[in-house]
């Protein structure tokens, strides 16, 4: 089964570009009963830390680009000095963490544990230094003077729809200098990779966010990162279109970043697949490029945006693609997205196994489990999943012919044919499969004799 995998690109620091919700680090750490939830809260605790010192990092890289924007050259050599800190840092905090943990024996959960803790509290450490060089200032000259009509509020829940509320009261809070971060395509067509830059708050089109009221509104959370950092994930206008506003607290909440992960329509160019309208063609390309992103699937959005390759696939199968159908139908029972009804399930591996082994493969485990991915339970239509993995094998899937020749073996579909079996472990290992030499050392030592090999199916 093809993995959905997200990766999400590796930045100087070779951290996740995204941070990893503090909401997620409260789950894991809240009611500790187990080791393993200890060993848990301190991974997610570290990957949560190290994303937030990579945000730290690259708002820094954006404020020393606009500050220094007509000094240039010092502006170069500022940059350099703090990337070579960086990098010595780096090394620093790996070689003290496994020194805390010098006296417990690697390799073991407090091992682990030690080390993790001591990187994220290294970590957080390391954000408030970050953040506190080149300090930036508001637009807004008045923002920490104490005037109500300056700082809406320090309570950031009050303080999210008093700064949304219109394009001037944006501006005003909005840093001199901000993070950009938008997925622009690679050399590789059909392929994209988040890409950071700087502007400054007169470059920004505002308004920036739109407008919530005092409710909480739906398809908007808000991440706490920690006291001096918060995460709005805008999520209103669909998955494919997720917007993260990224604040810092100085003498007011001040929004410092804006990460855009959607992909835009016109950088979809590919011909239309043939069978495919013109809207199930993009929706292809971008669920095939939100399935692309380099990086780890520890991502935030990682629920989000599987989610939003499923929505496009589905979108595209309409058409009866095999390819988007099968997409669709392995993404729907890998766990990372939600699960497809059974009988929709069953129309996209339909589709898929007009043309496709794999899909005439899924379509008959599709036959046996159903919508159960755990697949533990009896065949529940061992005729009409023998009839499809017969037809897989016959279209030359290797991994089909091994499988049948297991279930002739074992008799898990109904028929029970050690001769066949064999015939089939001959026909897989002829085909180059590296499993196959045993199973036919283990019948033939049996004295079982084959049937010829073209009667596996």
């Amino acid at each position: 089964m093809k993995r959905f995998v997200l990766r999400v690109i590796c930045a100087l620091t070779c951290q996740a570009v995204l941070p990893v919700s503090i909401a997620l680090a409260q789950d894991e750490c809240t009611g500790i009963t187990t080791s393993q939830q200890v060993d848990k809260c301190s991974e997610v605790s570290k990957i949560a830390a190290d994303s937030q010192l990579n945000t730290s990092y690259h708002q820094l890289m954006a404020r020393l680009e606009t500050q220094y924007r007509a000094e240039p050259d010092t502006g170069t050599a500022y940059t350099a000095k703090v990337k070579e800190a960086q990098r010595a840092w780096i090394k620093l905090r790996d070689a003290n963490c496994p020194l805390e943990a010098f006296e417990i024996k690697p390799g073991t959960s407090a091992y682990t544990t030690t080390v993790n803790n001591c990187i994220a509290r290294m970590s957080r450490e390391r954000s408030v230094f970050l953040d506190n060089v080149a300090p930036d200032i508001v637009s807004g000259s008045a923002v920490g003077h104490g005037a109500d009509v300056s700082c809406p509020s320090q309570n950031f829940a009050q303080f999210l729809p008093l700064f949304s509320v219109n394009a001037e009261s944006q501006k005003r809070l909005t840093a001199q200098a901000v993070k950009i971060l938008v997925l622009k395509q690679t050399e590789e067509p059909g392929q994209f990779e988040p890409f950071i830059t700087a502007q400054t708050n007169s470059g920004l089109a505002f308004p920036l966010m739109a407008a919530m009221g005092a409710e909480k509104a739906e398809g908007v959370e808000i991440r706490k990162v920690d006291d001096s950092h918060v995460n709005v994930v805008d999520k209103r206008a669909g998955n494919s279109n997720i917007k993260i506003f990224n604040f810092a607290r100085q003498a007011c909440w001040v929004l410092v970043g804006v990460e855009d992960w959607s992909i835009n329509q016109k950088d979809l160019s590919a011909p239309s697949k043939a069978g495919m309208s013109r809207a199930e063609s993009i929706c292809f390309q971008r669920a095939e490029a939100f399935n692309g992103l380099d990086g780890v699937a520890q991502s935030p959005l990682a629920k989000e945006l599987f989610e939003a390759i499923l929505e496009n696939y589905v979108c595209a199968a309409a058409s009866g693609d095999p390819e988007a159908s099968l997409s669709a139908a392995e993404l729907s029972l890998s766990g990372m997205a939600p699960q497809l009804e059974t009988n929709k399930l069953e129309t996209l591996y339909k589709a898929a196994a007009t043309t496709l082994a794999r899909g005439a493969f899924g379509l008959s485990n599709f036959y046996c489990d159903g919508n159960d991915t755990a697949g533990k339970g009896p065949c529940q239509h061992p005729v009409e999943a023998e009839k499809e993995l017969i037809r897989a094998a016959s279209m030359g899937s290797t991994d089909a012919i091994i499988y049948l020749g297991s279930t002739f073996e074992k008799g898990n579909l109904g028929t029970t044919d050690l001769p066949r079996a064999l015939a089939c472990y001959q026909l897989a290992s002829d085909k180059g499969s590296p499993y196959a030499p045993d199973n036919v050392k283990r019948l033939t030592s049996q004295k079982i004799e084959s049937a010829e090999v073209g009667k596996c199916y």
